[in-house]
């Protein structure tokens, strides 16, 4: 008997990650929980959206980094 395995689509996928974060953020756990919780999506999510943007319209991130140029010639 073969089974076969089915993917979820992103909406599907997004709906749950979005009730998971309601349940999360819902009075189900203790405050002393709940917030760091949130505190560290909210900072993630932040992060990784600056990044985004940061690559998605302008400079890239090895921009600050010095170019080493060597007088060598590759044969």
């Amino acid at each position: 008997m073969s089974e076969q395995l089915t993917l979820a689509s992103r909406w599907d996928a997004a709906d749950d990650i979005v009730r998971f974060l309601w349940l999360v953020t819902s009075r189900h756990l203790p405050e002393w929980v709940r917030h760091p919780l949130i505190a560290a999506g909210v900072t993630f999510a932040v992060h990784e959206g600056l990044g985004w943007l940061r690559t998605r319209f302008g400079e890239s991130p090895d921009a600050d980094l010095p170019v080493q140029e060597s007088d060598s010639r590759v044969r």
